[in-house]
C-alpha cells in the first residue's frame, strides 16, 4: 500500500461519500416500491402493457446503478482521488467507468416509458404520435451511442480504471458536458410535450391540478438534469478530482431515479384510492359533478322521455337520445369521455343518494362525461 502525503492537516479525511450513499439508499428502498405499486395498479385495471415492460427494464438498471454506487464507495469513492490506494482506486474507478453505460440505459428507457404512456392516452392525436415515435427513435438510438461512446472512452479500454496502463483517452470533460446538455434537453421535450394537449382541454380548475404532482415532479426532474449540466460546466476542469469533486454524480443520481416515479406516480393514485377513498377521493370528479348541475360548458345533458315496450327502450319526444347510443364512444370519438394520463374506471359511491351521487375517478387521470337526464314510462298496449 503506497504511503499517502497530506497536502494540508485533514486532507487525506476529507470524505463527500455521503453525497452518493444517502440518495442512493433511498432512492433504492422507494423506486422498487412505487413501481411494483405502479404494475399492480396497472394489472388490476387495463392491464400490463410493452411500456411498462420497459420500465421494469429501466428500474432494473437504476438499481444496478444504485449498487454499483455502494460498491464505488466501498472502494473510496468521495475521497480525494490521491488519498485512494491503487488496490482501491482500480475497482472504484471500474464500477464509476460501467456505471456511466447502465445510468444511460435506465434513464432513457424511463423516458421511453413515459413516451409510450403519453401514446396511449392520446392515440388519437396524429402530430402527437408522430412526434414521440421519433423522439422515443432518438432516444434509444443516442442511448446506444452514448453508452458505446463511454465506455470506449479509452484506448486501451482498461485505462477508464488503471491509470498505469499507457494509453490515449477522449476529452473526458467534454463528453459529459455534452451528454449533460443533451439529456437536460430530452427532459424537457418529453415534460412540455403533452402541454398543447392539456392546455386546450375543456375542463374544470380542479381536474387540471389533479396533473400538478406528475408534471410538477417533472419540472423537478428537469431542474435536477439542469442543476447537473450547471455542476458540469462550473465545478468541474480537465484536471478535477473524478472521485471528490461529485457534486454532478449528486445530481444523476437524483435524475434517474425522480424520473423513474414520475413515470409511476400516475398508476399509484387508483391503489390510494381504494385503499383509502375518503382522503383520496377526486375533488376533480366532485367539480366535475357540480359544475355540471350548474350548467358548465365541459359537460352536456340531454333530457329525454323514452318508453319501454317489448321490444326495448325508444324515445319519446323530439328532444331526446336514443337509449341505443347510451354506450361506450366508439373509436375516434371523443365527445362521451376524455382520459388524461390513464384509462380510468368511474364507481357510483354506495352511500350517496341518486340527486347528490358524484363521480370517483379510481385511475389517476381525468375524464370528462356526459350526464342525460332520463324520464321514462311504460307503454301499455290498448286491447280493441
Amino acid at each position: 500500500m503506497t504511503a499517502v502525503t497530506e497536502k494540508y492537516p485533514g486532507w487525506a479525511d476529507e470524505n463527500r461519500s455521503h453525497w452518493v450513499m444517502i440518495p442512493s439508499i433511498i432512492f433504492t428502498v422507494v423506486c422498487p416500491l412505487l413501481f411494483g405499486l405502479r404494475l399492480w395498479a396497472r394489472k388490476t385495471t387495463t392491464g400490463i402493457d410493452m411500456g411498462d415492460w420497459i420500465g421494469v427494464a429501466a428500474l432494473v438498471f437504476a438499481l444496478i446503478t444504485n449498487f454499483l454506487f455502494f460498491g464505488m464507495v466501498r472502494h473510496g469513492f468521495g475521497k480525494h482521488f490521491d488519498a485512494i490506494p491503487y488496490e482501491d482506486s482500480k475497482p472504484a474507478l471500474f464500477l464509476w467507468w460501467f456505471g456511466q453505460a447502465t445510468y444511460k440505459v435506465s434513464l432513457h428507457l424511463t423516458k421511453v416509458s413515459l413516451l409510450l404512456l403519453y401514446m396511449r392516452i392520446f392515440s388519437h392525436v396524429v402530430w402527437f404520435r408522430r412526434s414521440a415515435v421519433a423522439l422515443i427513435v432518438f432516444l434509444v438510438a443516442y442511448m446506444i451511442a452514448s453508452s458505446i461512446a463511454g465506455l470506449a472512452q479509452c484506448t486501451p479500454v482498461q485505462l477508464s480504471w488503471d491509470k498505469k496502463v499507457t494509453g490515449k483517452c477522449v476529452d473526458l470533460y467534454v463528453l459529459f458536458n455534452c451528454n449533460g446538455i443533451v439529456s437536460m434537453v430530452t427532459d424537457v421535450i418529453v415534460l412540455v410535450l403533452p402541454f398543447p394537449l392539456i392546455y386546450g382541454l375543456n375542463l374544470p380548475r380542479a381536474q387540471k391540478f389533479a396533473l400538478v404532482p406528475v408534471f410538477g415532479l417533472g419540472t423537478i426532474i428537469v431542474v435536477a438534469s439542469t442543476l447537473r449540466v450547471y455542476s458540469l460546466i462550473t465545478g468541474t476542469t480537465r484536471d478535477s478530482d473524478r472521485t471528490y469533486d461529485i457534486l454532478g454524480t449528486l445530481w444523476t443520481i437524483i435524475e434517474y431515479n425522480l424520473a423513474l416515479i414520475c413515470a409511476s406516480l400516475p398508476s399509484v393514485r387508483v391503489l390510494l384510492v381504494k385503499a383509502l377513498p375518503k382522503y383520496f377521493r377526486s375533488s376533480a370528479a366532485r367539480s366535475e359533478g357540480k359544475s355540471g348541475r350548474s350548467g358548465a360548458s365541459h359537460v352536456r345533458t340531454w333530457p329525454s322521455k323514452v318508453a319501454m315496450s317489448g321490444d326495448g327502450w325508444s324515445r319519446v319526444g323530439n328532444d331526446g337520445v336514443h337509449m341505443s347510443n347510451l354506450r361506450k364512444g366508439r373509436k375516434g370519438e371523443t365527445d362521451s369521455q376524455e382520459v388524461i394520463l390513464e384509462q380510468v374506471k368511474v364507481v357510483k359511491q354506495p352511500d350517496r343518494s341518486d340527486e347528490e351521487e358524484d363521480l370517483d375517478i379510481e385511475m389517476g387521470g381525468i375524464k370528462k362525461t356526459i350526464r342525460y337526464d332520463v324520464e321514462f314510462e311504460s307503454i301499455r298496449k290498448s286491447h280493441g
